[in-house]
């Protein structure tokens, strides 16, 4: 069920809306809003695999943490 919202988007964002593949604005703003969470996800992925191997460091140098 999708629900009718009004969205205030300044003129660059347009454009940049008008730019995207496809007809429906309603799409183009959900494949962003998707975009966006797989970005983020794929840079909390990173962020843990970068914590994990500084643990890693931290524990071969005698860290108790």
């Amino acid at each position: 069920m999708g629900r009718q919202k009004t969205l205030w988007i300044d003129e660059e964002c347009w454009a940049k809306l008008e730019g995207m593949e496809g007809d429906s604005v309603s799409d183009k703003v959900r494949r962003a809003i998707k975009a966006v969470n797989v970005a983020d996800d794929a840079r909390v992925l990173a962020l843990r695999k970068q914590i994990a191997r500084l643990e890693k460091i931290l524990k071969g140098i005698g860290w108790q943490g």
